[in-house]
């Protein structure tokens, strides 16, 4: 009962973290303990300086509990709030420590240490940015998917599985080479599917993952599927795409429109 009382702070500490900042992580049972004990010595360190400064003591205690032992509810709640006060004070240090940016200045002047290796993964560590980008995905069967990563986009973490979100996708078309205007012939980013809505990606099997980002940063407007003018649409047959202000609605990003045949 004393080891459970002892751990508990830290237990509830560490699960606090992986619920918020350090979702990424993914410790052993054992490390996990570990965490917990570690906590909960900061935890009663805590609790042991609001005593002294308080002048909490022994006859203070026992006089409380003589006071309220007919009412243990009103004990319980005395007790769970010195155990895990502490707890959610630690927490919220850490968390303060860890997005201040505190740490990773700490880190930094430290030669032995690299704070990008905070992050379990380079996965994690890509995706824990935000940044707003376009993704190349290519398998090793040369297959690939070209999307759009932004707000409404959505990452796993790498202990979850390598899985994305990606709110837009793109056509693949090939670039011919111009050498007047230097760009290189190959596969590049082609219109964007009319009436895509974006696209669950399995990236566990991926060769590499490539990120680009453009002059503009952002993904041309999204297009309005229509009808041609003055022709009625049919079932069956094909529409186009019409946006305001532009005449090429599906162009690719960051690239001329596709040559004519």
């Amino acid at each position: 009962m004393l080891l459970v009382a002892f751990v508990l702070p830290g237990f509830v500490t560490v699960l606090l973290q992986e619920r918020t900042f350090k979702s990424a992580d993914d410790p052993t049972p054992f490390d996990r303990l570990l965490r917990a004990v570690y906590y909960s010595l900061w935890c009663y360190l805590l609790l042991a300086g609001v005593a002294l400064y308080f002048g909490v003591n022994r006859m203070f205690i026992e006089a409380l509990f003589d006071a309220h032992k007919g009412a243990p509810a009103e004990l319980v709640w005395r007790g769970a709030l010195a155990l895990l006060g502490p707890a959610a004070a630690v927490w919220a240090a850490t968390l303060i420590w860890q997005e201040s940016g505190a740490n990773n200045w700490v880190l930094s002047k430290l030669p032995l240490f690299n704070e990008r290796h905070q992050r379990p993964t380079a996965w994690d560590y890509w995706f824990r940015k935000g940044s707003k980008t376009y993704v190349r995905v290519i398998y090793a069967d040369g297959n690939s998917v070209w999307g759009y990563y932004g707000e409404e986009s959505f990452a796993s973490y790498a202990k979850d599985g390598l899985a994305l979100y990606l709110e837009q996708i793109f056509r693949e078309r090939v670039v011919k080479e111009d050498e007047e205007n230097g760009e290189v012939g190959g596969p590049w980013f082609g219109p964007r599917h009319p009436f895509g809505r974006g696209a669950w990606v399995n990236v566990d099997d991926a060769v590499s993952v490539e990120f680009y980002a453009f002059d503009d940063d952002q993904p041309s407007p999204t297009p309005v599927v229509a009808a041609s003018v003055g022709t009625p649409r049919q079932k069956g047959g094909a529409a186009r795409t019409e946006e305001h202000g532009s005449e090429d609605a599906t162009s690719a990003p960051g690239a001329a429109p596709a040559e004519e045949d």
